[in-house]
């Protein structure tokens, strides 16, 4: 994977940092603002070529907007939209562009449990698991005759033949990363010493400290101004 080589935590401030000044900052130039800066990362060097990443957060946003402006006035939709633009945007940006082992050797050179760190780990990269997984499913399901396609009777048939195979799989897949990692020794009340930390410039570092400032000052301030004089 050539994407940034950022430490895994500076990856997971910026991810985080984003979303929380989106509904902190006043609306909608805050969500405006945050939302560009989420969707150009998206196009930042990472774990697809192109404009896969910025598709994909546009496509997941979508339907969210569509579903906003059936319950809301444009300008509402247009406040909320944005900020849940900025959330889907910096989560698919986060699972393209940090690599689960990194994020452990990290996790685990910071101090932190290894059953955690591997946690953390799985549950961001199961989003590009199951989607790989389904697509073999889909392609088999078509092999033997099953379409996706059609009217909604067919696209339900469709989705049982998708979803049973798929969290069976999925089942199966836990109990077999459960018995290799007991065999690894990977137990709670266990300490691992990373093999290859990545390394944590001083930078990056004050960059994160940066970040959470900026949160707790637009926090503040948004407190002050809503306070009653």
């Amino acid at each position: 994977m050539t994407g940034l080589r950022l430490h895994p935590f500076t990856l997971l401030a910026i991810a985080g940092a984003l979303p929380a000044l989106a509904w902190i900052l006043p609306a909608p130039v805050g969500g405006a603002w945050t939302a560009a800066v989420a969707l150009l990362l998206t196009l930042t060097p990472g774990a697809s070529p192109g404009l896969v990443v910025l598709r994909t957060a546009l496509l997941t946003a979508t339907p969210f907007w569509l579903f906003l402006l059936l319950l809301h006035d444009v300008p509402t939709t247009i406040a909320i939209g944005l900020r849940i633009t900025t959330m889907v945007a910096s989560f698919v940006w986060l699972v393209a562009a940090l690599e689960p082992p990194r994020l452990v050797e990290a996790m685990v050179a910071a101090g932190w449990s290894a059953s955690v760190a591997y946690l953390l780990a799985a549950t961001l990269s199961a989003v590009p698991g199951l989607k790989t997984r389904a697509q073999r499913i889909v392609e088999a399901q078509r092999c033997r005759g099953l379409s996706p396609r059609g009217g909604i009777p067919a696209r339900l048939r469709a989705l049982r033949a998708l979803a049973l195979p798929l969290i069976l799989s999925a089942l199966h897949e836990v109990d077999e990363r459960a018995l290799a990692l007991e065999t690894r020794g990977l137990v709670p009340g266990v300490r691992r010493t990373p093999l290859a930390p990545p390394p944590d410039p001083v930078l990056e570092r004050a960059a994160r400290w940066a970040l959470l400032l900026a949160c707790l000052a637009a926090l503040v301030r948004r407190l002050i101004v809503a306070s009653p004089t």
